[in-house]
């Protein structure tokens, strides 16, 4: 079962905040990682909206902004509610693209679901860090579908959720869009129907150019994979994102290094990247993301904060 140490240290800032209210167990590892478990057929047609604000997980929450408002004076929110479709994967597995094809009726049902439980829970993170800027969407699990089929079964949805989202909060919708570390060109055009989507992020090797076409006003964040920094020549890797930079990109994500990739394979690879930004007249600038003391206590429990006297 989902135990509270790992609700209240990692989970709240994770991926997974909808299944799991929506009543997906999971299993979790000792140290690192976990596993869901998809519901069967049967619970997901009695499957109904859960308030995020009425749950054990809400409560949670609110406990770890306290925490951090206690030894950080501040408390921001890194919560991934993902998409319609990224918790629908979750929540039945890869039953979800059959049933796409073979039983609209029942993915429709859950999706609904998800996108009321998806809503609230924008709702009650609002109440807690405040007026958020945007609706992101994170659809990692789109790519396995036609466009088509996303058109047909998912884009409503995304729709709804981001129009919602924002008229909630009395403020134009906005919408940051994550299509995953794929080639994002044959979405384009049916992304092009997300009201205020403002960011799109895909693969580096997407072609740059076909996507700026179908949205030219909607800036291309591309991701390079950190599994190519590992298996391929580093000059392919930069060719590539020379392209990149040559049609357009906006900025580069790597996201997940692998510890492979030494400190100083990183660090030539960012001084390859400067280069490359300042032959296409752009300013390199970079930023990380640091990991916090959270998620070492969880992660590697050596780290353990050991509580003495004070």
């Amino acid at each position: 079962m989902l135990g509270s140490n790992f609700v209240s240290g990692v989970l709240p800032y994770h991926t997974m905040i909808v299944p799991v209210i929506l009543g997906m167990p999971v299993t979790v590892k000792a140290i690192g990682g976990y596993q869901n478990h998809p519901l069967e057929e049967a619970r997901l047609a009695r499957l109904a909206p859960v308030d995020l604000a009425n749950s054990p997980i809400g409560a949670l929450l609110s406990a770890e902004r306290e925490k951090r408002l206690a030894r950080y004076g501040c408390a921001t929110q890194m919560i991934d509610l993902g998409s319609p479709a990224n918790n629908a994967f979750l929540l039945r597995g890869a039953e979800f693209y059959a049933d796409l094809l073979a039983d609209p009726p029942l993915a429709r049902h859950y999706l609904e679901v998800i996108t009321e439980t998806m809503l609230a829970a924008y709702r009650f993170i609002a109440t807690l860090f405040g007026p958020l800027e945007s609706a992101p969407l994170g659809n990692c699990n789109v790519v396995m579908m036609s466009p088509a089929l996303y058109t047909e079964m998912l884009r409503p949805h995304d729709i709804r959720f981001v129009e919602q989202a924002a008229a909630g909060q009395g403020v134009p919708p906005r919408c940051d869009l994550h299509h995953c570390n794929v080639p994002t060109e044959a979405f384009a055009g049916t992304y092009a129907a997300i009201p205020g989507l403002r960011s799109l992020q895909g693969s580096v090797r997407s072609d740059i150019r076909a996507i700026g076409a179908a949205l030219p006003d909607v800036p291309f964040s591309g991701m390079v994979s950190p599994v190519d920094l590992i298996h391929r020549p580093p000059a392919d890797v930069l060719a590539d994102i020379e392209r990149a930079l040559a049609a357009g990109v906006n900025d580069l994500a790597l996201w997940d290094m692998d510890p492979s990739l030494t400190p100083a394979r990183l660090a030539d690879f960012l001084r390859s990247l400067a280069r490359l930004a300042r032959r296409h007249d752009r300013d390199p600038r970079f930023s990380f993301i640091p990991i916090t003391w959270e998620e070492m206590d969880w992660e590697f429990p050596r780290y353990h904060i050991k509580k003495g006297p004070t």
